[in-house]
């Protein structure tokens, strides 16, 4: 009987995501080296990959060959965004520290798992004749509702129900283990699982549903690699998998203590190489073309790619508009052959290639764009100045260009925050080299080095005339020019995720955050550091404001008789500076800075005195108070000018904008300034204005 032909009409190598095309997966995944170390030991906790690197089509190929040898019981679960929204809630009202929030949800997740495993045992023959058969029989019992969750939901029902008996964070950890029996029960467990002699695994994947590079979402899966790292140490019979992506990996490395003992150790990192991604296409080849009889992976290709396309070199080629990844690499081949098949052709040829690939990198660019637009919004802004523009460039060229772009921004939208906060030509091009956009010939090898998802960037440029270059998939998108030979090129490119001897996580926008802050208490108050903290007050409002404030320029009228220290356009359409702007007509904002604590009656007075028609009602000044209140004072002057001038002069500690700051270390608690200065100018309005008595001033953290 003639073998069944595949139809070849839509997706020919399936769909690029495993969890949508069964058909494929089982018939042409390829048990890897990662597949093999993932069945047959426990060392690995953690599998780490980037986005389309291939975790889920592991995360279900694993699961399936455990559950089919029997070796244990299987828990695969990815949970739905709802659930993970609903848990980040519960916490959300407990606690925003990682390290509280990890201790509530570690004791929660292993409960759940623990309850899980409680739930498998019962249908087992071997269970009733079990030393501790009666009494986990009562804790089943006992929680018979809380059986009926999965392990996600069950989680956030145990915080919540903690939620009624403990009024401190530091509570819930210890009521919910001590409220539960949580050691009784693990140690009743692991006993039973010896006796029937059975073990079990828990696999998660899809853990970036609802999850945001913060504290709070990171704290939950921190929780649960605590969680992990538990019932491995116990050596209870069960062993937790994690399925994540770099940046959680990311994430986990920033804000946990215990990274380098309960994660990285124990970590498998999916990477792939021309010869794994050749392997990969050509079993997906042997299915659709119906080739299983064809062992040579180079032949199989050449049956599916003819001409300029044939052997290595033009299998390299195809790699070229990719990442280095399987999904990157499967959705260009399935998009080629379209092409092929438009033409009434069986095999594909370059020109298949070439047409697919500009949206293929217009794709591959709008996914880094949104990858990053939590943690580095002000991406895009820097990738439109590579539009059009030569791939390679040398470093001193880069940066420059980088610099210039930074130095001319007008702060117009939110994301320019960025400009600022990475300040120089030489801090942004290591931020878009983190990411993977740019990358930089190493002055040994003479390879293109790339590094992907945020990986530190602790490349050696140490030479302005070394040769930079635009990542290749990028090409297509941005229309960069290139005078060498596309295939000489992409045979230099070396596509590593990460250097070989990093060994901590550096996130770029996160230290020049941390950076600014501690430049602020090493100034000196006084006339010798005044520009410095006239400078750091500049950058403070293009990081804080950026969208709201446009053109903000430090002394743009020196030469003047007025000369005023900081002037920004007010633009914003809501918040804050709306306000300022509908009810002080303040269309230009002045911020006058004074490297002192205490305001002096001329300080108001010079203030007030810049202000007109176009200034408008209101003026701020930035002093080096550390109180968040005013003096008595201060209060009386600015009541005065308030009722003789009908000026508002807005006083604001520079610590408290370095507080702000400090807040945007995730992009979520971009409003924290906002709610502040709006609670800061209703202080002003109903009480220093009014005269009434005000309590100590309140110290700034």
């Amino acid at each position: 009987m003639a073998k069944k032909s595949h139809n070849n009409t839509g997706n020919i190598l399936g769909d690029s995501r495993a969890e949508k095309d069964s058909r494929m997966l089982d018939a042409a995944f390829i048990s890897t080296h990662d597949f093999e170390a993932l069945v047959h030991t426990k060392d690995f906790n953690f599998v780490v990959g980037r986005r389309g690197s291939g975790k889920s089509a592991l995360f279900l190929k694993v699961s399936e060959y455990i559950d089919k040898k029997k070796m244990g019981y299987v828990y695969c679960n990815m949970p739905k965004e709802y659930e993970i929204l609903e848990l980040q809630e519960v916490i959300n009202k407990i606690t925003t520290e990682y390290r509280l929030a990890k201790a509530i949800t570690r004791v929660a997740w292993r409960l759940s798992i623990l309850l899980e495993l409680l739930s498998q045992l019962e249908s087992h023959y071997k269970f009733p004749n079990c030393t501790n058969y009666s009494n986990l029989i009562s804790i089943i019992e006992a929680n018979n509702i809380l059986l009926k969750h999965n392990i996600f939901k069950r989680t956030t029902e145990l915080i919540k129900h903690a939620l009624k008996s403990c009024t401190s964070p530091t509570e819930y950890p210890g009521f919910i283990a001590n409220t539960y029996n949580i050691e009784q029960i693990n140690d009743y467990l692991s006993d039973t699982f010896l006796e029937i002699n059975r073990n079990a695994y828990f696999f998660f994947d899809g853990l970036d549903e609802g999850w945001i590079p913060n504290q709070l979402s990171t704290a939950i899966l921190g929780g649960l690699s605590a969680c992990a790292a538990d019932f491995a140490e116990r050596n209870c019979n069960t062993h937790i998998v994690l399925f994540i992506r770099d940046n959680i990996y990311r994430s986990l490395n920033y804000f946990d203590r215990d990274f380098s003992r309960h994660i990285e150790g124990n970590t498998l990192r999916l990477n792939w190489d021309m010869d794994s991604l050749l392997h990969l296409a050509t079993n997906r080849i042997r299915v659709a073309l119906n080739l299983e009889n064809l062992e040579s992976n180079i032949k199989v290709w050449n049956r599916f790619a003819q001409a300029d396309l044939k052997d290595k070199a033009g299998f390299d080629f195809c790699l070229k508009y990719t990442l280095y990844r399987p999904r990157d690499l499967i959705v260009l081949l399935n998009s080629a052959y379209v092409q092929t098949a438009r033409g009434g052709r069986k095999s594909l040829i370059k020109n298949d290639i070439e047409a697919a690939s500009k949206q293929i990198s217009q794709n591959r660019l709008f996914d880094l764009q949104k990858e990053y637009d939590e943690v580095f919004p002000g991406l895009p802004y820097f990738i439109e100045l590579f539009e059009g523009a030569p791939a390679f460039q040398d470093y001193g060229t880069v940066v420059k260009l980088l610099e210039q772009h930074i130095q001319n921004s007008d702060f117009d939208f939110y994301g320019k925050s960025d400009f600022a906060i990475l300040g120089t030509g030489e801090s942004a091009f290591f931020a878009l080299y983190s990411v993977g956009f740019l990358g930089m010939e190493d002055h040994v090898t003479k390879k293109l080095q790339f590094c992907h998802d945020g990986s530190s960037a602790n490349i050696d440029a140490i030479k302005n005339n070394q040769i930079t270059c635009i990542h290749p998939c990028y090409w297509k998108a941005l229309d960069a020019r290139s005078e060498l030979i596309e295939e000489q090129i992409v045979i230099d490119i070396y596509d590593d995720n990460e250097k070989k001897d990093k060994t901590t996580f550096s996130d770029i926008r996160t230290k020049k955050i941390g950076q600014l802050i501690s430049d602020l208490p090493s100034m000196d108050e006084g006339k010798e550091m005044a520009f410095e903290f006239e400078q750091w007050v500049y950058r403070a409002f293009q990081i804080l404001f950026s969208g709201k404030l446009s053109n903000i320029e430090l002394k743009p009228n020196c030469d003047a008789v007025q000369r005023r220290d900081i002037v920004a356009t007010n633009m914003a359409q809501e918040g804050f500076w709306k306000r300022v702007r509908q009810d002080y007509n303040a269309r230009q904002i002045i911020i006058e800075v004074k490297n002192y604590t205490s305001l002096k009656a001329n300080d108001f007075r010079q203030a007030v005195s810049y202000t007109n028609d176009i200034y408008g009602n209101f003026v701020t000044i930035v002093n080096r108070n550390q109180n968040e209140g005013l003096s008595d004072t201060e209060r009386g002057w600015l009541k005065e000018m308030w009722d003789n001038k009908r000026v508002l002069v807005f006083i604001l500690p520079a610590p408290l904008l370095a507080q702000y700051i400090g807040k945007l270390r995730s992009r979520p608690r971009f409003d924290y300034s906002e709610n502040k200065l709006n609670k800061r100018l209703d202080t002003f309005l109903r009480s220093y204005l009014s005269l009434r008595h005000v309590k100590k001033s309140k110290m700034i953290n």
